[in-house]
């Protein structure tokens, strides 16, 4: 296909004796490259990852900073994941030119968690929460920086 195969274009060396004494003579030679698959493995204690099992619907997110952050400050809310089943909580900010540089979740026991981010520019941030690979109730959120 119109792809390079990793690593291409090769080279070779030829060596030898020279077969053709004019420059009349045309030589050919042809090459069989064989292609392999390469695959990934983690390997080790996660070449498996365990099911969960989990409903992000019940997810239930409580705070100010859902809606509304302030530049330099410590923006907060709280997520409440008890009913949710089992899972892991991902939490991510992205503002008007990038990711959002600190963002922190704490478990604080029983599947509850405090997340604290911080904003350095004014402008409008998508907030991201998601309980395993599912979206959280109202996620994702619009936060506004004044």
């Amino acid at each position: 296909g119109p792809q390079h195969i990793a690593g291409s274009p090769f080279k070779a060396k030829v060596s030898g004796p020279r077969l053709s004494g004019g420059h009349s003579l045309h030589e050919t030679s042809s090459v069989l490259v064989e292609t392999v698959s390469k695959t990934s493995s983690m390997g080790g204690p996660f070449a498996s990852l365990p099911k969960f099992t989990s409903d992000a619907s019940k997810v239930i997110s409580r705070g100010s900073g859902l809606s509304k952050a302030f530049v330099g400050q410590k923006n907060t809310f709280t997520v409440d994941c008890t009913s949710a089943g089992t899972n892991m909580l991902m939490v991510g900010v992205h503002g008007p030119k990038a990711p959002c540089e600190e963002v922190y979740v704490k478990h604080m026991g029983n599947r509850m968690y405090n997340v604290t981010y911080t904003v350095k520019e004014q402008g409008s941030y998508i907030l991201i929460l998601k309980w395993g690979d599912d979206h959280a109730p109202g996620s994702p959120f619009h936060v506004t920086v004044p």
